[in-house]
């Protein structure tokens, strides 16, 4: 058993709206197909704007988030920035939606090494990652996961906004380099480049873009790289890759959804009762259970063979019949029946 079970079954429904050329199947595949909808908020000043633009245009690269208003969520990102206050709480606390707090400006905290100090520029900041631990042990932030991001090199990498002028600009840095103790050093501070270069480069990547770009031109990066090496500073990628595991729940129950809407066709198109029943459905409908399961912390057992297949059954039978949401109830019950169906392939031998 592996693999992500909302696109196997996605993919599996799609071939059978393409073979049965039903046209009231086809709606129902293209809602699964819809990407999650995600909305941004937080206080003033956070740069919940820098972020959600940011989220927009690698939801929209990736064909798998699309941003808006908040009554049409799905999820929320909550944005923070250096210190949580009580309306941060407060707020993540009333969510009705699962939430994903992003910890931006997270270049801002300390690390206590340059980026030419020798320590690998591709691993993520430590002292965020730090930072974003503590705040998940606050009051109110009980099982919110917590990201840092730089919003201001995502959205640089994202729009390609470090065009020739800046990447020559960097090129200078690299070979002669500008006092980055701050942004305002880094400004007034004697050097070749004109201020307005020097301006320009800190709107676009800040000092700590900067002082990452032009450490590694000096180890030799091309253009090409220094674009991959700010966008791996700046975290989105892995703000992407939460929201989708948080994502796995609505993927459910859209999952949920679209076998009810399948079940009243199938009483009058046996055709759609057979698909619903194959085993391809049913073991695409246990892993999406299990994607959901796991994102909520739980440990499923993904072992092939009749025993752990039965085995599996038999620990998820009890826990869909425990006090449980009805969402988790229906996880159980298809993890159930998938290994189930797994152990009769596998020749109900225990």
């Amino acid at each position: 058993m592996s693999g992500q079970g909302h696109p196997i079954f996605v993919d599996e429904l799609q071939r059978f709206v393409a073979d049965v050329a039903d046209s009231r199947c086809a709606p129902i595949a293209d809602r699964l197909t819809a990407p999650l909808r995600v909305t941004v908020s937080g206080r003033r000043g956070v740069g919940r704007s820098t972020v959600a633009h940011a989220l927009a245009r690698a939801g929209a690269e990736a064909k798998t988030i699309s941003v808006t208003p908040a009554a049409d969520a799905d999820i929320d990102v909550y944005v923070l920035a250096e210190v949580v206050k009580p309306e941060d709480c407060a707020a993540i606390a009333a969510a009705g939606r699962p939430v994903l707090a992003v910890l931006n400006k997270s270049d801002l905290i300390a690390t206590g090494q340059s980026a030419d100090s020798g320590r690998d520029p591709h691993e993520p900041n430590s002292a965020a990652r730090r930072r974003c631990a503590l705040f998940a042990g606050l009051p109110g932030f009980s099982g919110v996961p917590i990201e840092p991001v730089v919003g201001v090199l995502a959205v640089a990498t994202l729009d390609d906004l470090v065009d020739d002028a800046l990447w020559v600009a960097l090129q200078n840095l690299a070979i002669r380099p500008g006092d980055l103790s701050s942004a305002d050093s880094f400004v007034a501070g004697a050097h070749p480049l004109s201020t307005d270069v020097r301006r320009r480069l800190l709107e676009t990547i800040d000092v700590f873009g900067v002082t990452a770009a032009a450490a590694a031109i000096r180890r030799g990066a091309t253009r090409a790289q220094i674009g991959v090496l700010l966008r791996r500073l700046s975290c989105i990628d892995d703000v992407i890759d939460k929201i989708a595991t948080l994502g796995a729940q609505v993927h459910y129950q859209r999952v949920l959804d679209a076998i009810a809407d399948l079940e009243t066709l199938a009483v009058t198109d046996c055709r759609v009762g057979e698909f619903l029943s194959r085993d391809e459905t049913v073991i695409a409908r246990m892993t999406a259970a299990v994607n959901v399961v796991e994102a909520s912390g739980m440990r499923v057992d993904r072992c092939d063979g009749a025993a752990a297949h039965l085995r599996r059954a038999a620990v998820w039978q009890r826990y869909s019949r425990g006090p449980v949401s009805g969402i988790h109830r229906a996880c159980g019950a298809d993890i159930v029946r998938g290994s189930l169906r797994l152990w009769s392939k596998a020749g109900n031998s225990a």
